[in-house]
């Protein structure tokens, strides 16, 4: 079986710092993609009027405006999450780095104690 690899206090500091940034990040998605589903409401009688057309059009194109500026929000929250989970990834390898450093020395440290020891008996 394999064992998990341990997290060291760093690696947890920076999970707990960030989570909720990330937190924060993944709310305000979810509620860009809520409000954005909000707009989908039943359609409006066709216009008779030429006026009445112009108002739909002007309707329309706010739609499509504040569903762009609503996509551009989306990309960019989804950016920073990417930032962060990139910022973790690095972390996280760094500590895995420290870990079989911290390791090996373990492991050089037992060997010389068994020589010592070894030694020390003959």
């Amino acid at each position: 079986m394999a064992k998990k690899p341990i997290m060291s206090l760093g690696t947890i500091n920076t999970i707990l710092n960030t989570a909720p940034i990330v937190i924060q990040g993944a709310t305000r998605l979810i509620k860009l993609i809520r409000d954005q589903g909000n707009d989908n409401k039943p359609e409006e009688e066709i216009p008779e009027t030429i006026e009445g057309i112009k108002e739909e059009v002007a309707r329309l194109h706010q739609r499509l405006d504040t569903n762009d500026e609503s996509n551009v929000e989306q990309i960019k929250l989804i950016e920073e999450l990417a930032r962060q989970n990139e910022s973790l990834a690095t972390q996280l390898k760094s500590t895995v780095t420290h870990l079989n450093r911290i390791t090996l020395l373990a492991i050089i440290a037992i060997i010389i104690s068994i020589i010592c020891l070894v030694g020390f008996i003959s």
